[in-house]
Formats: C-alpha cells, structure tokens, sequence
C-alpha cells in the first residue's frame, strides 16, 4: 500500500508542469510537450477536435533554453499561439459554413440569426485578444506608459522623492486597477462568462491529470478551478516583480541626476521598458516553480494571483468539462486513433512546411 502510494506521488510529481491551455471561443486548447489540441462544441451539441505537431524554439535552440532567457521566449510564442488557436476556434465553430438554402423565410431567419451568432462570437474574440495583449503585453500601452506617468505626477505633486520606490508602487497600484477593471468589465458580456467557464475547467483537468487520475469529467469536476501556473497568476507575479525591479530605478530628477522632469519620465520608461524581458523571465521561473512545490513563499506570492482567478474563471459545467477533457485527452494522445492521425500529421509535414506551435505557460 506504501509503495503504491509513492509510485503515485513521483508519478504526481513527473508530469507537474507538462501540459496546459487555454480558454477559447466555446472550447478549450490544451498542450503537451508533443502536441497542440483544440476542442470545441458546436451549436448542435457536437464537439469537435483538431491536432496539431508541437515543437518551442527552445527545443530547436538549446541557447534558448537558458533560465529566465526561456521565459521570454516562451511569452513571444504563448502570444503568438493564443492568437492562433482563437481564430482557429471561431473557424471550428463553423460560423462561416455554407448550408443548403431552405424556403425563403426560413433563410433569412437562419441568415438572421447565423449573423447574430457571429457577431457575438466576433465579440467574444475581440474581447479574448485585446485580453491577450494586456495580459502579456505589459510593456505597451496603459501598462507601462500611464502607471509611469502617473508615479512621476504623485511623486511630484507629493514632493515624496525619496527614490525609486515610491514611484515603483504607484505604479504597481495603478496597472493591478487597471487590469482588474478591464476583467470587470469584460465580464459584463455574457458570453465572456463562457469563456471563463471554461477557463476554469481546462485547470480543473489539468489537475485531475497532475494528480495521476483518470481523465474523465467526474474526476475532473473535483479539483479547483484556481491554478497556480495559469496566465492570470503569470500576470500578477510579474507585476509584484516589476514593482521590486523599478524600486531599483532611481528618481532622475533628484540631486545626482538634475534632470528635467520630462526627461526623467521619458529616462525611466527607457529603463522599465529595458529590463522587461527580464522581469517576463523571472516570472516564468517562478510560475515554473510554484506549479512543482508548495512552500510556505510560494503560496504568499501566488495568492495574489489565485485570488484574481475568481475573477478570470467560473465554475463550468458538465459539457464544458467534458470539452477540456477531449481536449487535454487529444493532446497527450490517450486514444489510439489520435496517434494515428499524428502519425499522418507528421508524414505530411515531412512533405511540406511545418506548421509553427507555440506554447502556452498557463
């Protein structure tokens, strides 16, 4: 009985870390080391799967692979690939199919309503990508411009500069509002609730699977929705390391610099914006972490971020589980007939050009 049990928890422990996903349009992506997978079901109730070979750069390029070097590349292709597989998932739903014409009236109920369906589904889209690009685009736009603009105005206005610091947290401050506003209002959209359904069960079987279960929707359906190597996590880690970063970035406006207070604007975004590839690779390294242990500092800095999962995720249903398992089962090829069709997939990429993968560090 000893002896089964510690087979489980190295077994528990090997497999930490080795697969995850996203949420997309009425589905879930799931990744393997191997193999990309994409489930979705349709308005008919029918869920439909889509592979494809998967290979990181960093598997290509050993240079790549280096600590915290990894974690950049890692976020220039998780953004490329969430791209990808949302307007992959909007195809799968077969919005854009064409249908035999039935009687007059009945086409333009079907046509009617058929635009409806994508319009909303284009929402939904929309929402998902400019998501996307806030949550692994830190460094553009209201992330790092506002947050820096508004610590030299307080910092100024307060008179309080006694260093990088203070700057540092209004900054802080100023990117976890805006962040949380942005879900807040998404949310309002009744198919972004959806999509956080199912955010919530692709990590309820990514659990199921680093607990060594079988992958079925009752087991699944017992773990949590919160996930400490999800995106959103990945998001306010490296906001908390940003924060110790830019404490270190001086006030170029005090007595040792003399600069203008427009020039030292301008100074210290040049510096946030030179050492974030670098706060990106440390919060990969944590998130790597923090997915294989569970110390008494790792749960300090991932609560946080679970904490703003009971924004990003909702707890699904019994379809929507179904779905993820699907996907997660297709991606690590569980069934003989998906090693078939990578076995095909892969006999056909030798003739032509492969396909680029890219990996998702949720």
């Amino acid at each position: 009985m000893g002896k089964n049990k510690e087979k489980k928890e190295k077994k528990e422990e090997s497999v930490k870390g080795t697969v995850g996903g996203q949420a997309v349009l009425e589905g879930v992506m799931m990744k393997s080391k191997e193999t990309i997978a994409i489930a979705v079901r349709r308005e008919n109730g029918e869920i439909v799967k889509k592979t494809r070979p998967y290979q990181s750069k960093r598997d290509k390029h050993k240079i790549l692979n280096i600590p915290v070097v990894r974690g950049f590349v890692n976020f220039i292709e998780m953004m490329a690939m969430s791209m990808s597989t949302l307007n992959e998932s909007a195809d799968m739903l077969g919005l854009a199919e064409a249908e035999e014409p039935p009687a007059e009236k009945e086409a333009k109920e079907e046509k009617k309503e058929k635009k409806e369906k994508k319009e909303s589904s284009n929402l939904v889209l929309i929402a998902s990508i400019i998501g996307t690009v806030l949550g692994l685009a830190l460094s553009f736009g209201l992330f790092f411009f506002l947050p820096t603009f508004l610590g030299k105005q307080i910092t100024e206005i307060t008179g309080f500069k006694k260093g990088g610091w203070f700057i540092s947290l209004v900054e802080m401050i100023t990117r976890v509002a805006i962040f949380i506003l942005y879900i807040l209002l998404v949310s309002l959209l009744k198919d972004i609730k959806r999509t956080f359904q199912y955010h919530g069960a692709e990590h309820m079987c990514v659990f199921c699977y680093e607990a060594a279960e079988e992958l079925t929707v009752e087991n699944a359906k017992k773990y949590s929705r919160f996930h400490p190597r999800c995106g959103t996590s990945f998001m306010i880690v490296m906001m908390i390391i940003g924060f110790l970063v830019g404490m270190a970035i001086p006030d170029f406006t005090n007595e040792y610099f003399g600069f203008s207070s427009a020039a030292a604007f301008w100074l210290r975004l040049a510096a946030k914006l030179s050492v974030f590839p670098f706060i990106i690779g440390i919060g990969f390294e944590f998130i790597k972490y923090a997915g294989k242990h569970d110390s008494a500092i790792v749960k300090i800095i991932s609560a946080p971020g679970l904490w703003i999962q009971r924004l990003t995720t909702k707890k699904p249903d019994d379809m929507q589980v179904e779905v993820a398992v699907v996907s997660l089962r297709a991606a690590l090829k569980m069934d003989p007939a998906e090693r078939q069709n990578e076995n095909e997939n892969e006999n056909e990429n030798e003739n032509g050009d492969q396909e680029p993968c890219f990996e998702n560090a949720d």
